[in-house]
């Protein structure tokens, strides 16, 4: 068996308070892994129930509430909680797919492989609207409905996100490109409502073209480099006809070279505007943008451990007393 920690994120969202059965769910998830923290990232709104849980909630080991404001995307509360997780293996997930799953078999397979361990449905039970199928298409990212909210991910991945400036869509769906890797781990999830298309849609899109950005803005450089060549094409045609054609029409070639200058020119401009911009979107980190309001928790993890994490042997303590 691998020591590891484990932390155990649970995101809840915009329109949700404390999950009813968190207590059972903290004190399964203790049972089952000794060294273990659970992440609670919860709404302000949401802070009386809070209070009014302040003694149920302090009795629980190793739980850390995370207040975040109000109308946070969810995409970006994912990145919130990864980012302050401790663990050697970090699960990010929900309350209702939390209650269902065998969180800890999810940690336990990406210990052992070494892999983001993403949980999937067996069959897709929605279809996507004909935009976020498009998205799908133009974007960089495997957008399934089978996909669920919950992935497990060792320390080195988890680092690896969090240093682009997507995390929070790169926690929730594999990017098609990424050098890290990715497992589906088949589950046959029953009941529960699919808030991907419903609470979600806004927000997906949000997270979606955000994170497409650069991408988008270098196709649009492309278009902007074939139009300059096709600008100095033209200015080249227009040369070889001053001096090839005897009866050019009067101001034709004035007008031309006019029109080609300044589509190269503003061709040009687009190009390097948009390779900037796109440039300035990768390196730029969203997360000034998230603020977490408070921290509620108290938290040890050295509750057995020996003073100075040191165990004294009896020789050793015999020769300190007669020196």
């Amino acid at each position: 068996m691998i020591e590891h920690m484990a932390s155990f994120c649970i995101v809840c969202d915009r329109d949700e308070g404390l999950p009813d059965a968190l207590a059972a769910l903290v004190i399964r998830l203790r049972e089952e892994n000794p060294d273990c923290e659970v992440i609670l990232v919860i709404g302000e709104r949401w802070r009386s129930s809070l209070s009014e849980s302040g003694q149920d909630l302090a009795a629980l080991v190793n739980l850390r509430i995370l207040i975040v404001a109000d109308g946070t995307n969810p995409y970006r509360r994912r990145r919130i909680a990864a980012a302050e997780a401790l663990g050697d293996v970090v699960v990010v997930t929900d309350p209702e797919e939390a209650e269902r799953l065998d969180l800890t078999d999810f940690v336990h397979q990406a210990l052992v492989k070494g892999r983001i361990i993403m949980g999937a449905r067996a069959r897709a039970r929605t279809s996507f609207l004909p935009l976020h199928g498009a998205l799908r298409i133009l974007t960089g990212y495997r957008v399934d409905t089978r996909d669920l909210r919950t992935l497990a991910l060792p320390r080195a991945s988890l680092t690896r996100l969090l240093a682009r400036p997507t995390a929070g869509i790169d926690l929730r769906f594999e990017a098609k490109r990424a050098p890290e890797r990715y497992e589906r781990k088949i589950i046959e999830v029953s009941g529960g409502s699919d808030r991907l298309l419903r609470t979600r849609r806004i927000d997906l899109l949000v997270e979606l073209i955000s994170a497409s950005g650069p991408r988008f803005l270098k196709g649009f450089a492309l278009v902007a480099l074939a139009t300059l060549i096709a600008a100095a094409a033209y200015a080249a045609y227009a040369l070889g006809a001053l001096f090839l054609v005897k009866d050019l029409q009067p101001g034709w070639f004035t007008l031309s070279m006019a029109l080609a200058g300044l589509t190269a020119f503003l061709s040009l401009w687009a190009l390097i505007g948009s390779l900037a911009q796109a440039r300035i979107i990768e390196l730029v980190d969203s997360r000034h943008q998230d603020e977490v309001i408070e921290e509620l928790g108290a938290i040890s993890f050295f509750r057995q451990a020996d003073p100075l994490n040191v165990a004294l042997t009896g020789r050793l303590s015999h020769g300190r007393e007669t020196a």
